[in-house]
């Protein structure tokens, strides 16, 4: 019988390893906020968000529609912790909109 290997990791570790390498790290959070977000909001609001952006902690989101972009100021810290829950990790900080 063959030994078990205790060093599998999933595609997502191995990937976020080498984005580490390469000091990629902000382009793989980035990735990883927007898909999030996206799932998160659901596509309906997905287009209608304009632009989405992630640096340094902050998510920053151009959403043209004034009624939406209210509500979802409101909800912004919930939204941070849901973004961050799909992510597995703490690196959404705040949201800011456009």
């Amino acid at each position: 019988m063959p030994p078990m290997y205790s060093n599998e990791h999933t595609l997502q570790e191995l990937l976020r390893k080498a984005y580490h390498q390469l000091d990629m790290d902000d382009t793989a959070n980035e990735i990883e906020v927007k898909s999030a977000y996206s799932r998160v909001v659901g596509d309906f609001i997905n287009r209608l968000t304009y632009s989405a952006k992630f640096s340094h902690g902050t998510l920053s989101l151009s959403i043209p529609s004034a009624a939406l972009k209210q509500e979802l100021f409101y909800k912004r810290s919930s939204l941070a912790d849901k973004i961050n829950e799909a992510i597995g990790r703490n690196v959404v900080k705040k949201i800011v909109f456009l």
